[in-house]
């Protein structure tokens, strides 16, 4: 049961988290920003966007693996409920007119709130989310670390968002000074949590 309760924590703190990035408008989340640019270039919900990529991140999985397992085959109905989540957060919470100063460090928190997010979605080992997934994968496969993972995953999936909005002649959606800062210190935060919270769910 905790193991179960953290892990929902860990989801839902991804999901407000992603749509509190863009309230905040410094940019969305590094690894959320492929998501959040084929919603605005394709006018379909933040939720379904994140579905179609959390998708083909399960299908990325099974290729490096070269196998297909029950996680990977159980992260395709959380896609599914990720992308509703998604949806839900993007509905309630409203637009904020803050302060810059406090829209800074709001997004700032919400860095620290996403990467815990992440961290224990990644150490219950329940079901993690595709994003989460390919980055373990990779992780695994090529036996290296998973936050130098996640910070090479995000500056990817920035990276994608850019190739993304050039390609079809759009402004470049919810790219930022936050995305960058994101992409850079991502990783970093959770390999804080790593170093000095530690975590033995049995």
């Amino acid at each position: 049961m905790k193991r179960i309760l953290l892990y929902f924590l860990g989801l839902n703190l991804i999901a407000a988290a992603v749509v509190l990035n863009i309230r905040f408008d410094f940019g969305v989340a590094a690894f959320s920003s492929t998501m959040y640019t084929i919603s605005e270039i394709y006018k379909i919900s933040l939720g379904t966007s994140s579905i179609i990529c959390y998708l083909l991140f399960v299908l990325a999985q099974c290729i490096l693996s070269k196998k297909v397992t029950l996680p990977y085959l159980l992260e395709v109905p959380l896609s599914f409920a990720f992308g509703f989540l998604t949806d839900l957060y993007d509905f309630f919470i409203p637009d904020m007119e803050f302060h810059v100063l406090l829209r800074i460090l709001l997004f700032a928190i919400t860095m620290f709130v996403t990467a815990m997010g992440i961290y224990l979605c990644v150490k219950t080992n329940v079901v993690l989310t595709p994003p989460d997934g390919i980055v373990k994968t990779i992780s695994e496969v090529f036996s290296i670390a998973f936050s130098t993972v996640k910070n090479t995953f995000d500056i990817s999936m920035v990276i994608i968002s850019v190739l993304l909005c050039l390609g079809n002649h759009t402004k470049l959606y919810g790219i930022g000074i936050g995305t960058i800062l994101s992409a850079l210190l991502l990783g970093r935060i959770i390999n804080i949590y790593e170093k000095h919270l530690p975590m033995n769910i049995s």
